[in-house]
């Protein structure tokens, strides 16, 4: 019997000593350069917060992460390039709200689902929503505001950078929570839409606040409300919505950091620890601050419990609006 147990012993020694010495053998992550797909074009807040990033990890980890910008098509098409990746942490997503939450709402038949396909790394900011008006407009408060609109239902228009945009769904959220009518005029982008604003051509937008900021503090349009938990140090004047008696409304963009299904956990973790580490930085955090970000992160828990949340929200707000489904 002795002779047996001898024998097992030696025969799962055997087998676990090849396993033993690939492990010791295997390279430590990352051992050469990581692709980060941005699903936007270039300069937007995203595009910005992932360079940071990229930047960072590079120094932190001692291998390039190299930011690809594959914008269009509602972040599509770059979302569908790092899911269809090898799952092996060398192509990760710094995507956002819109491909990452309400495209779920928006299209028919999108072709990824963002909790299925991907593993959530980390919240990597949050950049409030301001409600901003033309300073012609009648509303030097939010509360003259809501009275200026219910005094001409259905007669005062708002921008947003298009359909679906998070500036957008927050207008219908806001509409439907008071009861306001208004006139949606949908742009290709911020840019065009803030330009109009600042001429007079439409009164009203919502806008991410790093959209929106330096128009704020030039003075050629007033933000009366802010979407945040609390006031931000970039806008200390601004009012949260929360202030003007709307408890629990708060409306952002944010943007967050993915790797494919699949990916091995460990280098989730690792990642998600290394974004918490950077975003810790008070040169970071001054940098992201100062362009009206908050520096949010999270576990990947976390994150992934966040971006459901987010799909449920938004996914109700479309409904209630009936919203027409865009095919794709």
């Amino acid at each position: 019997m002795k002779s047996s147990l001898r024998c097992v012993i030696a025969a799962f020694a055997l087998a676990v000593l090849p396993l033993a010495q690939a492990q010791a053998q295997a390279p430590k992550y990352p051992a050469q350069p990581v692709k980060v797909v941005v699903p936007f074009a270039p300069g937007g807040a995203t595009d910005i917060i992932a360079r940071l990033l990229a930047e960072r990890l590079t120094q932190r980890l001692g291998q390039p992460f190299v930011v690809e910008n594959r914008g269009g098509a509602s972040g599509i098409p770059g979302t569908q390039a790092v899911r269809g990746a090898r799952p092996d942490g060398y192509t990760l997503l710094l995507t956002g709200n819109g491909p990452h939450a309400t495209n779920v709402a928006l299209f028919r038949r999108l072709p990824y689902d963002p909790l299925r396909d991907f593993a959530q790394i980390s919240l990597t900011g949050v950049l409030p929503l301001v409600l901003n008006v033309n300073p012609a407009a009648p509303a030097q408060t939010f509360d003259d505001f809501v009275k200026w609109v219910k005094a001409n239902p259905g007669r005062i228009s708002y921008a947003s950078p298009g359909i679906g945009t998070p500036p957008h769904l927050s207008m219908e959220l806001l509409a439907q929570r008071l009861g306001l009518a208004m006139v949606h005029v949908p742009y290709k982008g911020s840019a065009p839409a803030i330009n109009d604003l600042v001429a007079g051509h439409v009164p009203v937008m919502f806008d991410n606040i790093f959209a929106s900021i330096s128009n704020v503090r030039a003075g050629r349009i007033r933000s009366l409300a802010v979407g945040s938990g609390q006031r931000l140090a970039s806008l200390p004047a601004v009012p949260t919505f929360v202030e003007s008696g709307n408890p629990g409304f708060e409306v952002a963009t944010w943007t967050s950091m993915a790797a494919p299904a699949g990916t091995p956990r460990e280098i989730v973790e690792l990642l998600s620890a290394e974004v918490r580490q950077i975003f810790a930085q008070p040169d970071v955090q001054a940098r992201l601050l100062e362009q009206g970000a908050v520096p949010v992160t999270t576990t990947p828990e976390q994150t992934e419990r966040f971006v459901r949340e987010e799909i449920q929200k938004w996914t109700a707000v479309v409904d209630n609006a009936k919203l027409e489904r865009i095919d794709n």
